[in-house]
């Protein structure tokens, strides 16, 4: 018997970056063109409106709606009382996706993502899925419509690092809802041009002079050499964006 070991794909990034669009997205082009079936894990105990079907769904243990009135707190308040309450119960969580029978597992995290980053849980999740399996890799959701100068490139591969550090797992930075932006206005790849960028950057003094070298350090250490730009509302770049997870979680390729 081929015992098959676990892929775990967690979604971070900031408010209305379209994470839980993509995972839909990237789940249903897995089903429909792989044929893999995920378990869809989220995290997020504000959530009002989720655009898939999850598996397993922190709701159930912990409604942020409902905590911001039984302790008269505000919303910003219930959310972080939440993720506590969700990390002191987190034996529970990966006991169910441990014994999911699905070995990709996607997991969706709060938008307010510096209360899932700055807090235990992060520590925590991530310490437990090891214990399962060593294949994890985060997704950082950036929004096209705000990554169209060379500054905003470095800025997204700084934010990415910075995850990498933190959370001590490989982190994809992806550009999401490249269909209300012009492809043109994306200005090639911060990473495998990492020539191109530098050359603009050093027109900006010392700020693009920082950046060039934080960029530089970057390349050193990132294991992804490309940018994916997708578009979660009509399925673009999600071969791409999967190329790069499968090459990172089986280390069985150049990513270039």
């Amino acid at each position: 018997m081929v015992v098959k070991t676990k892929t775990f794909v967690i979604f971070i990034g900031p408010a209305g970056s379209g994470k839980s669009t993509l995972i839909y997205a990237y789940s249903k082009w897995l089903q429909e063109l792989l044929s893999i079936a995920t378990f869809k894990v989220n995290l997020d105990p504000a959530a009002e409106y989720i655009p898939y079907k999850p598996n397993f769904d922190v709701r159930n243990i912990v409604d942020a709606n409902k905590i911001a009135k039984q302790l008269g707190l505000g919303p910003n308040g219930a959310l972080v009382k939440s993720m506590d309450i969700i990390t002191q119960r987190m034996d529970e969580i990966i006991y169910e996706i441990n014994n999911a029978n699905n070995d990709f597992v996607l997991v969706d995290t709060p938008g307010q993502m510096e209360v899932f980053l700055f807090r235990d849980i992060a520590f925590k999740l991530i310490e437990r899925l090891k214990w399962i399996s060593k294949n994890i890799v985060a997704i950082f959701v950036g929004d096209a419509e705000i990554i169209k100068r060379y500054e905003d490139y470095a800025f997204l591969s700084i934010i990415s690092i910075a995850i990498q550090v933190r959370l001590d797992i490989d982190v994809v930075p992806v550009i999401n809802k490249v269909d209300i932006t012009s492809l043109n206005e994306l200005i090639g790849d911060v990473i495998s041009d990492i020539k191109v960028v530098n050359n603009k950057l050093r027109g900006l003094g010392v700020y693009g002079e920082m950046l060039e070298n934080i960029l530089n350090i970057i390349s050193l250490y990132s294991k992804a050499t490309q940018v994916p730009k997708v578009s979660a509302k009509y399925f673009v770049g999600l071969e791409e964006l999967h190329r790069i997870i499968h090459e990172i979680t089986c280390a069985c390729g150049d990513l270039t």
